[in-house]
């Protein structure tokens, strides 16, 4: 049994049309997490996070690019999906004050230069389109916090990813990229990173510098190994690497001491570290489909897990009935 976390990126058609003139909303971003803790109780094992930024509500949505230019400085959010685009429409770069686009499920193959020029964006989202390349130019979007970029055909970040140091939220799901460009440490305002189902075998040692992670999702790739400096990430609550090539955990996984959520299934997992039992804060956790033989003793005494997924490792029948015993009053998938 997996678990999987479910987020909601943009919410581009919230809100309602404002009746008087509307006015330039507060530039701070507010991040709204909802977890009620029982995701790995759900027969559907999900968790629900709203990370749109909230400043966004209120506005009138646009839907048309004719409808947006007849009152260019009332646009703030622009949402042009699903309306079989194949390039930005030009028109967009006269919404001077556009704060929010959406031109995700169109047919869109690449990013015009003059995109910077919307420099009072922050959110932007070009999932599922058709693009293979991000431009340079791109890179000087220093407002922007929200950027989704997934379901494209990228295979390479730009090397300078790190001058979008403004970036909360960053997706680039479902793509064919092979490696993560070292400059993505510089991403120090980084809350939630989701680079699954791409072809990533390695993540570089900068990771670790990207402080203020939360949510880290790099499921469904060939990641060999974890780089020892994730064990910087002391804000990381939730932790996604299923799927991967995986065989053994840093030492340093331990000092993550506020991880709430970790996935690690149908990996190559043979051990777990022996003082697995410092991450104190740990409440959902699963491994199936590993080689796990046996569990560090402290395994047995976390007092913090509500929820075990250990389901198709090589554990002993006595170690099972260890675990019966000791964790008969929570969820426990042997």
């Amino acid at each position: 049994m997996t678990f999987i976390a479910l987020f909601t990126f943009s919410q581009l058609s919230i809100g309602q049309s404002k009746t008087k003139r509307q006015k330039d909303k507060s530039k701070s971003i507010e991040i709204t997490i909802i977890n009620d803790n029982v995701a790995f109780s759900h027969s559907d094992n999900s968790l629900t996070m709203s990370i749109a930024p909230q400043n966004l509500q209120g506005y009138k949505v646009y839907k048309t690019i004719s409808e947006a230019i007849k009152s260019p400085n009332a646009v703030f959010i622009l949402d042009l999906s699903s309306q079989s685009l194949t390039k930005i429409p030009e028109d967009v770069k006269k919404l001077t004050k556009l704060k929010s686009l959406n031109l995700s499920f169109n047919t869109i193959t690449e990013i015009p230069d003059w995109i910077s020029e919307l420099d009072s964006l922050i959110e932007l989202n070009l999932e599922s389109n058709q693009l293979r390349r991000i431009p340079s130019s791109f890179l000087k979007m220093k407002n922007l916090t929200h950027l989704n970029l997934g379901m494209n055909k990228l295979t390479e970040l730009p090397k300078d990813i790190g001058n979008l140091n403004s970036l909360i939220v960053f997706e680039c799901t479902n793509n064919k990229i092979t490696e993560l460009p070292n400059s993505i440490g510089d991403l120090k305002n980084l809350y939630h990173l989701e680079i699954y189902s791409n072809e990533l075998s390695t993540l570089p040692e900068t990771i670790g510098n990207c402080s203020g992670l939360v949510n880290l999702n790099f499921s469904y790739n060939k990641v060999l190994s974890l780089p020892s400096s994730i064990g910087n990430l002391k804000k990381l609550t939730w932790l996604y690497f299923d799927e991967n090539l995986i065989s053994d955990l840093p030492d340093s996984i331990v000092n993550l001491s506020n991880l709430t959520y970790f996935s690690l299934n149908d990996n190559k997992i043979k051990k777990l570290p022996d003082n697995f039992s410092k991450l104190t804060n740990l409440y959902g956790f699963a491994i199936n489909n590993n080689n796990l033989k046996s569990l560090p003793g402290t395994f047995f005494g976390m007092t913090s897990l509500g929820d075990i997924h250990l389901e198709n490792n090589k554990l002993s029948r006595q170690v099972k009935i260890q675990l019966r015993q000791k964790f008969k009053s929570i969820p426990l998938y042997l």
